[in-house]
């Protein structure tokens, strides 16, 4: 009964070692797709304000414009 019961203990620490390694594997993963994700949200942000930025921009040509071609249609 000894030997089956000191057999289980040894199985059940190797499987405990194995559990432990896929654990730090699976921390290690989600450590970096945390990483990843948070850079990618970064670029959409930029990218969304890019954009933002250069249709004010834009808007304001095109308003610069409009009032100087009134401005000459008035003289």
């Amino acid at each position: 009964m000894s030997d089956k019961t000191e057999k289980q203990i040894l199985e059940w620490k190797e499987e405990l070692k194995n559990h432990k390694e896929r654990l730090a594997q699976a921390k290690a993963v989600v450590e970096q797709e945390s990483k990843l994700i948070s850079m990618i949200e970064g670029g959409i942000h930029f990218g969304e304000n890019l954009l933002k930025k250069n249709l004010q921009e834009s808007k304001s040509l095109v308003t610069e414009e409009k009032t100087q071609e009134e401005l000459i249609t008035e003289n």
